[in-house]
């Protein structure tokens, strides 16, 4: 007995002394990344220390969070001391921004377990991806186009994403969605093919995808072939456009109630077919009212215009000459302009109708155009005027420069007037500058007292300077100091009171459609009537906020400050409150209907004599009502306004509709207007205006060089070919007994030839991408053939396998999106693979074709192991092949150099 004790206790004492003995082994991470992202793959190294010969690691394991994933380990030093371990891990797709913790075990030959934990933090990922699901070979006008986009989250965050497309609606109750990471949304666009002018053209959709918090949207753009139902130059004629209508009015003033009829006759076209005369004219009259700032005046106009390069104005027309000289007048006379390569010149004589101070006007310019950016002329100009009721002959010589670039635009005049045994002269500089982030704004015009022009005894400097401090922030200042007189007709009656405002302005650009404006401005304005209505100066702050969004407007402006009212007769102008405040919403509450609302608010002492605080209250509203292009209707409300806004017209009542039915278009305007004149009488007046046209094509010309095209369809003896419908353009055509089609007096153009797919057996399509391109020449017969043959199809599977080597796993990779495209040198065509990974293509044109599969969403973790095939399709044969998808694998190749990793003491 004692010596079994005695042999268990030196048992003891060797195994504690041999414990005692051996060194402890701990785990070294060499490389831990930092920072990886979400469905992104790292590699890290880990190495043993202090490893006793005799320990022997039989087990190690890499803990990961929930669906990471190892893609590949590897012991990379077997017989040395310090052994390694490689691990290649995939973090999910669908992890979200945080902090991770990772845990690698290692179990000795006693049982022994060390473990060491690390951190990768994964941040956050957005990507938003639009792909587009279907496809046109082509459309036509007024079709229906629908088109899918598949809108996939590839990012590790909750997406709140708003959808907004230029073309067309969106198909979605609401505009604004969440998509989960990971997900994916199918959305549709649908829009109506507009008409136009052409016979083919390509139609563009668009899908623009903009995430919170950013300005950047991803956008689509999808383009769609569109052809004409109508052949727009297949008219054998030339027609002239012409509107014939008649006027009923009626004006309501203080003096009494008018009424007229008139009638209308407008034309404007092209006088041959090669475009090189082009004519239009205005007949209306008679003139029974004399109300010209209504609108309501005879009008005789006749223009002419060769190659767009020689213009002949005869009868009434607006005479827009310079800034100085004449800005703007209406009267009877000629005028004719002539451009030619560097040079030209303009000529005219007028005799102004609603300015009783000036009589018969003539002048001209000749320029000089050395570079397509760069205008120099002299201009000529002599009127007979009346200033303080004399007459007197004014005549104007002057200089004028033009010159733009991608940054710069100026216009630069300076005139010299003689006028009375007197020289004066006047001055006009326009100036527009952008650099980066500058921008400089800046009108000047001067005229002397005795500069009879446009402008007389007049100054004005409008000056602004913009920078933006920020992308959306901008920081400027304004100047604004104007006394002009200029000579308005009578159609376009303003006052102009002197005015001045110096302003330091910045602006906040929120969204795209919404900005903030803050500012301090100095203000001035001054009636320049003999009866004074209004004479201040103030100074506020101000405050404005602006939406302009598709569907809901808004303007607000809240100004707070002081006012010097200077019409008060005593000498003491002390400051008083100023306040105004405007709110005006303005919302789409219908896809046809806008309506509106206007207030605003004002409190100050600027319009007393006495000096005394006042409040004012304005308010309004508005609708806007528009049917396609049959009905549209406006209508505008307004109780008053403030004394220093009536200085020129100003509606009180506005309403225009228009109904527009083929041919036949009837328009009412009516309303109620203010408007000042010189005698201080100012009206309000009333008026009430109904139009009837009719429209004419009236032609004048027919074309004699026209051509035909003759048409055969062809193909194996058992494809019918008669009564089959050829569609070029409106025209209609049914094939005879033998396959034969004619279109006969067409316009020399390019037609575009289509089958009606229900007018064919099924089975049988055209060896030729449709529409067909046909050239018709003058004169002669295009012959065309149109072959049909025997279609065949393609059906197909994607056939998803696992590939568990280097211990991949698979299980938690969701099956992604994939396209499937067929196309050849002429024609593609795309399809989706449905729920059961399966895809066809049926009724297709005999040849080679290549097929290709397309994985969207998810390419990062999938890939086609045979992505394009060729394939040849036979008649009346449905062709089968697969595709095969495997997880994308990382691989790493390694060579015989031993490096060394230590981890940093």
């Amino acid at each position: 007995m004692k010596q079994i004790i005695v042999i268990i206790f030196l048992l003891n004492a060797f195994l504690y002394n041999k414990s005692l003995g051996q060194r402890e082994f701990h785990i070294n991470v060499l490389n831990p990344p930092k920072k990886v992202i979400p469905g992104g793959h790292f590699t890290l190294f880990f190495e043993l220390e202090n490893l006793e010969k005799n320990q022997k690691i039989v087990e190690e394991s890499l803990i990961l969070p929930d669906n990471w994933q190892i893609i590949l380990s590897k012991k990379l030093d077997k017989d040395f001391e310090n052994p390694k371990y490689l691990y290649t891990v995939s973090t999910s797709t669908t992890s979200i921004s945080g902090k991770y913790p990772l845990t690698f075990v290692v179990t000795n030959n006693d049982g022994t377990k060390v473990s060491t934990q690390f951190i990768i933090e994964v941040v956050n990922y957005r990507k938003i991806e639009i792909v587009p699901l279907s496809s046109y070979e082509y459309v036509r006008e007024g079709d229906s186009l629908h088109l899918e986009y598949l809108i996939h989250n590839s990012g590790n965050i909750n997406e709140k994403v708003k959808l907004r497309t230029t073309r067309g609606k969106i198909q979605l109750k609401y505009d604004t969605l969440t998509i989960e990471p990971n997900k994916s949304i199918q959305v549709r666009i649908s829009q109506i093919v507009p008409k136009t002018q052409s016979n083919y053209w390509l139609m563009s959709n668009d899908l623009y995808v903009t995430m919170r918090d950013s300005i950047n949207p991803v956008i689509n753009f999808t383009s769609v072939p569109v052809y004409s139902n109508q052949s727009k130059k297949n008219d054998a004629y030339l027609r002239f456009p012409i509107e014939v209508g008649i006027w009923y009015s009626h004006f309501g003033t203080s003096r009494g109630v008018s009424t007229s009829y008139q009638f209308d006759i407008r034309g404007s076209g092209y006088l041959d077919f090669k475009k090189t005369h082009h004519l239009d004219f205005t007949v209306h009259g008679p003139n029974q009212i004399n109300l010209p700032t209504l609108g309501n005046y005879d009008q005789y106009t006749l223009n002419y215009s060769y190659k767009n390069k020689t213009n002949v104005n005869l009868g009434d027309y607006l005479l827009s000459f310079n800034n100085l000289m004449e800005f703007g007048r209406f009267g009877r006379g000629l005028r004719i302009e002539q451009k030619l390569k560097h040079t030209g010149f303009s000529m005219f004589y007028l005799q102004p109708r609603f300015f009783p101070n000036q009589r018969e006007t003539y002048g001209g310019s000749f320029y000089l155009k050395p570079k397509e950016n760069l205008k120099y002329s002299i201009d000529f100009l002599s009127k007979k005027s009346k200033y303080d009721k004399d007459w007197f002959i004014s005549k104007f010589i002057g200089l004028t420069a033009n010159y733009q670039t991608n940054s710069l635009f100026l216009t630069s005049e300076a005139t010299v007037s003689f006028a009375n045994n007197k020289i004066d002269f006047g001055l006009f500089n326009r100036v527009y500058y952008h650099f980066k982030k500058l921008n400089i704004n800046s009108d000047i015009v001067y005229a002397g007292k005795n500069f009879h022009g446009f402008y007389n005894n007049s100054w004005q400097s409008v000056n602004s300077v913009n920078y933006y401090i920020f992308k959306k922030l901008s920081l400027g200042a304004q100047s604004n100091f104007t006394r002009v007189n200029p000579s308005y007709d009578f159609s376009t009656l303003n006052t102009s009171p002197y005015y001045s405002n110096n302003s330091f302005i910045l602006n906040y650009d929120i969204k795209p459609s919404t900005r903030l404006m803050l500012s301090y401005n100095f203000e001035g304005k001054e009636d320049k009537q003999r009866i004074k209505q209004f004479y201040f100066r103030e100074q506020y702050a101000r405050v404005a906020y602006l939406i302009n969004s598709p569907k809901f407007n808004l303007w607000s402006e809240t100004r707070v400050g002081q006012a010097k009212n200077l019409l008060v007769s005593t000498d003491d102008f002390r400051s008083t409150q100023s306040i105004r405040s405007v709110v005006q919403p303005q919302a789409k509450v219908l896809p046809w209907l806008w309506l509106g609302t206007f207030f605003e608010y004002q409190r100050n002492a600027k319009f007393s004599n006495t000096n005394q605080l006042t409040n004012y209250f304005y308010y309004g509203g508005t609708s806007r009502v528009t049917l396609g292009k049959t009905f549209n209707a406006s209508f505008s409300y307004r109780n008053n306004y403030a004394p220093d806004e009536l200085v020129q017209k100003r509606s009180f009542v506005d309403l225009t509709a228009e109904l527009e039915l083929k041919s036949h278009k009837i328009s009412v305007v009516a309303g109620r207007a203010f408007i000042p004149n010189y005698s201080q009488t100012n009206e309000n007046n009333l008026f009430f205006m109904l139009k009837y046209s009719l429209k004419l094509n009236t032609p004048i010309r027919k074309n004699k060089h026209l051509g035909s095209i003759k048409g055969h369809i062809s193909g194996p003896s058992n494809v019918k070919k008669d009564g089959i419908l050829i569609r070029l353009g409106d025209k209609k055509f049914l094939t005879d007994e033998n396959g034969n089609f004619y279109f006969n007096d067409l316009v020399p153009d390019k037609y575009y030839i289509t089958l009606d797919k229900s007018t064919i057996k099924s089975g049988i399509v055209t060896d030729k991408k449709g529409p067909i391109e046909v050239e018709v020449v003058a004169k002669g017969i295009n012959e065309i053939s149109i072959p049909l043959v025997n279609s065949g199809g393609i059906s197909g599977k994607i056939i998803a396998q696992n590939n568990d080597s280097n211990n991949t796993n698979t299980t938690n990779k969701k099956n992604p999106v994939i396209l499937v495209k067929l196309f050849n040198e002429q024609e593609n065509f795309i399809t989706k693979v449905n729920a059961n990974s399966e895809f066809s293509f049926s009724e297709m044109k005999p040849g080679s074709w290549k097929v290709e599969a397309l994985i969207q969403g998810n390419q990062d973790k999938f890939v086609i192991e045979n992505p394009s095939q060729n394939i040849i399709i036979e008649s009346e044969k449905l062709k089968e092949l697969s595709f095969t998808m495997l997880p994308k694998e990382r691989k790493i190749y390694f060579s015989n150099i031993n490096v060394q990793l230590r981890s940093k003491e």
